[in-house]
């Protein structure tokens, strides 16, 4: 089998904020930095995390996700999609207060993208630096949230009222932010991005967005909504161009969403060219891997590395499991990650930045040891 994705340890995450970036980020907040300010420091750290990625030896990168605060943000680059500035008296933290301000995105129109629209930066300005610095031989991945991401947030509790005024129907609602992907992934492609990744929010979503609340909300089961959000990816990535590599990345939780059997089968029957799974914190635990029966003649990334320990991760556990999922699919189709972010939406870690780098140095030496890479 030939691979699609020519390297086997993956970035699948956004990075720890770096203290550098943090302090600069609190600056912003209060009012001290300007927005010119804050990019510098970005920049900075970006092309610090590139460098270090080029002297472990990783063949792609990502900018970290150091120039976002959550991927809501890359919603309200999209025509007529902005945030709600909510009320916030009640509030007492200044986490909570965060995640009130990003409680809604407001439709005002129908939703289009054109990446030289006036009133909006560019989404792939941030990508466009990142190839500007990586160099060699090196390649640049772009990771957005999913096209389900959007239709959930938008259908969600706090945004479907006035969703609805735009968008009555499901379908007009499917059909817009299916073109609007389209124009997205095509932008990308002609700024030089072959590997772009499709992060899936949607089953790891909590309190009124839990997905079944938000599915009993619109009177549809989750299958069905499941349905529809295999049909929107598909009908995204019906124009992509085959030289470009595009995955889908799924949190561990929906794998428990309800029918595991039936939700694998419906989603992973999809046009993507790979899949990334989160496999939970269970690096000393087996793994059930059958949903990977699913995925036969595509790639797969393991999620294996924990995210959220500071421990050192146990090269032969890793290895062992990595074997394991080679029973059910050739082991030159799979590669190694971790699970997913290294940051929550508020921009909080569980881990320091040195462990993070530990774990990915540890992930680079598994990889020579299986793949000779």
């Amino acid at each position: 089998m030939a691979r699609t994705i020519p390297f086997s340890v993956d970035i699948t995450g956004n990075f720890v904020y770096s203290e550098a970036l943090t302090g600069a980020r609190k600056l912003f907040q209060d009012g001290v930095w300007s927005a010119v300010k804050l990019q510098e420091i970005e920049d900075k750290e970006i092309f610090r995390i590139v460098e270090k990625c080029k002297e472990i030896g990783l063949k792609c990168v990502t900018d970290g996700d150091y120039s976002s605060s959550s991927y809501i943000d890359f919603f309200h680059h999209l025509e007529n999609i902005s945030k709600q500035e909510a009320e916030v008296e009640n509030v007492e933290t200044e986490e909570a207060k965060e995640r009130n301000e990003n409680s809604e995105s407001v439709v005002s129109g129908k939703i289009d993208f054109d990446n030289h629209f006036l009133s909006t930066p560019p989404v792939t300005q941030h990508f466009t630096y990142l190839t500007g610095i990586i160099g060699g031989d090196m390649y640049a991945k772009a990771l957005l949230p999913s096209p389900t991401t959007l239709l959930v947030e938008l259908i969600r509790p706090e945004n479907r009222h006035n969703t609805n005024r735009f968008y009555p129907d499901m379908d007009m609602l499917v059909h817009d932010i299916a073109r609007t992907y389209r124009k997205v992934l095509s932008e990308f492609y002609n700024m030089g991005c072959r590997f772009l990744q499709f992060s899936d929010y949607t089953w790891s979503l909590t309190g009124d967005s839990d997905i079944q609340k938000i599915s009993e909300a619109v009177n549809i089961d989750i299958l069905t909504l499941a349905a529809t959000a295999a049909r929107l990816n598909d009908a995204c990535l019906e124009q992509k161009p085959l030289d470009m590599c595009v995955s889908l990345q799924f949190d561990n939780r929906w794998w428990s969403a309800g029918d595991k059997e039936k939700l694998a089968e419906t989603l992973l029957a999809s046009r993507a060219d790979a899949f990334a799974f989160d496999f939970g914190n269970r690096e000393n635990e087996n793994i059930d891997f059958s949903l990977l029966n699913y995925c036969q003649g595509k790639e797969v990334i393991l999620g294996l590395v924990s995210t959220s320990s500071n421990q050192p991760i146990s090269a032969s556990n890793i290895i062992h499991h990595i074997e394991t999922a080679a029973r059910l699919l050739p082991l030159e189709s799979l590669h190694l990650s971790s699970q997913g972010n290294f940051r929550d939406a508020n921009g909080n870690s569980s881990i320091t930045e040195q462990a993070m780098w530990n774990k990915i140095v540890a992930m680079k030496n598994i990889a020579k040891t299986v793949w000779g890479e």
